[in-house]
């Protein structure tokens, strides 16, 4: 466990809050939070998971006064080493003559951006927006243009012994090559390798091969760096542009944490190469998983990020992952977590507004702190009003997604204040829509149902007629004042007192609604379609015996 981790287990601060203060303890308040992402395919959760985890300090930063500015470096000078499958069947003949190129030179497929690099980006950027991480983006191969990183080849070269036996010392392996460069012939940048070079002036001269074993031309020339693409090996480069860009604060997944890895090989660059007395705070954060698995785009497991905003308000999300420690991964399964996440999240936004409370101090004031952390915008003046988003799952099916008549029918039960503000209704219809377009595209089919106008009997006659009957009697005897659970409870209760089968008796009165065995909470259920409307499908169901 970290000293980060160790101080938010102990005290009653949230990790953004901790990791806030030690930067500035270490840098003072002109701090540079950074986050990185390679422009090579579709944005996905794990590069979003790093740029959510930053944007949380940088505004904590912000809010202890610091001078916080937050990057995005864009890693455009990546090899392109692989035609992806969405690319593969309509453009992998026209993709593969550029493999082994940097992907800031590979044409967009699509021809809708100026380059590979910049079609990835352009998605990427809008997708932050829509999640209010409002950074500064930088592309590395302009920095690289402009010479940017110049110094740094010097230094890595002039000190090219102790390099490699410091990579060798942390990673278990020398680092023999230290450079990506481009092959002014054939343009690939995977294939050259430097013979040879020298310091001319303020230039660095360099003989480079095109090997023909790495897929190029085989062509040897002498160059000036800097005529021709190039760049540092991924942890040499890393280092350099936290030194260049004097980032203070970075995050990164956990596996780079792991011994030897770059996070132990960027700090050892830092402190025994650049010589710097004080080093970059580079921390780690889990991973967001699903099934246990963890979620890539590279792999095509999850979903796009972009779907994200359409199932869940952004804030809620974001809150999803400010309430967890920093290094714990947690499982977010989007068939089912959905309308749970949303109810913590007002959970939450009940506790900031101070119109419930709980006991323990520590879970109150790390939970206040994530909201505060995830909203988009300034807080409302006094708390907006919200439909729990399970409640609304279960009554938009049963009003076969008619906004109006879900809406009706909620007033009519009281749970849909007829007061609403604008602001409130706006709230309200976002909800609505993203919770249809999550049954419509993503929602275990445990959770929907479409309630029967006649019950099937094909399905009826499987059923233990007597007790169907005494489900007939349990729904006639509740109380006309219980509602939701507390419906579910007194059935609950009525079939234990029966010596019969909670399960049985819920099941029953599924099958007889919707044909399965299986739905949302029964109590609710009853409780939206109306007693007496229920009591007549089961009576319809008895005549199928």
């Amino acid at each position: 466990m970290s000293h980060i981790e160790e101080a938010d287990e102990k005290t009653f601060k949230h990790w953004a809050t901790v990791v806030s203060e030690e930067a500035i303890q270490k840098f003072g308040n002109e701090q540079v939070v950074a986050t990185g992402w390679a422009s090579s395919g579709y944005y996905h959760i794990g590069n979003f998971k790093e740029a959510v985890t930053c944007r949380a300090i940088h505004q904590e930063l912000r809010n202890f006064g610091a001078d916080s500015r937050f990057i995005l470096n864009i890693d455009d000078l990546d090899p392109f080493i692989k035609i992806p499958a969405y690319f593969k069947k309509d453009h992998g003949k026209e993709l593969h003559k550029f493999l082994g190129h940097a992907i800031c030179e590979v044409p967009d497929p699509l021809g809708c951006h100026s380059s590979y690099a910049e079609h990835f980006t352009s998605n990427a950027l809008e997708i932050l927006q829509e999640f209010n991480i409002n950074l500064e983006p930088i592309k590395a191969s302009v920095e690289y243009r402009l010479g940017k990183y110049d110094k740094y080849a010097r230094i890595f070269l002039e000190k090219q012994e102790e390099v490699s036996s410091l990579m060798e010392e942390i990673t278990g392996s020398r680092m023999e090559e230290f450079f990506l460069i481009q092959c002014p012939k054939c343009n690939k940048i995977t294939s050259p390798l430097i013979n040879k070079f020298e310091f001319r002036d303020d230039s660095l001269i360099v003989e480079i091969h095109c090997r023909r074993e790495k897929a190029g031309c085989d062509q040897t020339s002498t160059i000036k760096l800097g005529d021709t693409l190039w760049k540092l090996k991924w942890r040499l480069d890393w280092a350099a542009r936290q030194d260049y860009m004097k980032v203070t604060v970075e995050s990164s997944g956990k596996d780079h944490g792991v011994a030897g890895g770059s996070i132990d090989s960027a700090l050892a660059i830092h402190g025994r190469i650049f010589n710097k007395p004080v080093l970059p705070l580079l921390i780690q954060h889990g991973f967001l998983t699903s099934g246990g698995k963890k979620l890539s785009g590279s792999s095509g497991s999850g979903m796009p990020v972009s779907e994200f905003p359409k199932i869940l308000e952004p804030s809620i999300f974001l809150y999803k992952i400010y309430r967890h420690n920093l290094r714990t991964d947690f499982d977010f399964k989007i068939d089912q977590d959905v309308p749970s996440a949303a109810t913590e999240f007002d959970i939450a936004e009940e506790l900031y507004y101070d119109t419930m409370d709980i006991e323990h101090k520590k879970t109150k004031e790390k939970t206040i702190k994530a909201y505060e952390l995830a909203l988009m915008d300034k807080a409302f003046a006094e708390k907006p009003f919200r439909l729990d988003y399970g409640h609304l799952v279960t009554v938009m099916q049963v009003c076969l997604f008619d906004k109006e008549k879900t809406f009706e029918k909620l007033s009519s039960r009281n749970l849909l204040s007829e007061t609403l503000s604008q602001s409130e209704r706006k709230l309200l219809d976002g909800r609505f829509e993203r919770a249809k377009y999550w049954i419509e595209n993503y929602a275990n089919e445990r959770v929907k149902f479409k309630i029967h106008d006649e019950p099937d009997c094909k399905v009826i006659v499987n059923i233990n007629p007597d007790l169907c009957k005494l489900l007939l009697e349990a729904v006639q005897e509740i109380p006309a004042n219980l509602g939701g659970d507390d419906i579910t409870q007194f059935l609950y209760e009525y079939a234990k007192g029966r010596d019969i089968k909670p399960g049985d008796f819920f099941s029953t009165l599924y099958l007889i609604l919707t044909g399965k065995k299986f739905g949302p909470r029964a109590g609710t259920l009853i409780d939206i379609i109306g007693k007496e409307e229920v009591v007549e499908l089961i009576e319809k169901a008895l005549k199928c015996f």
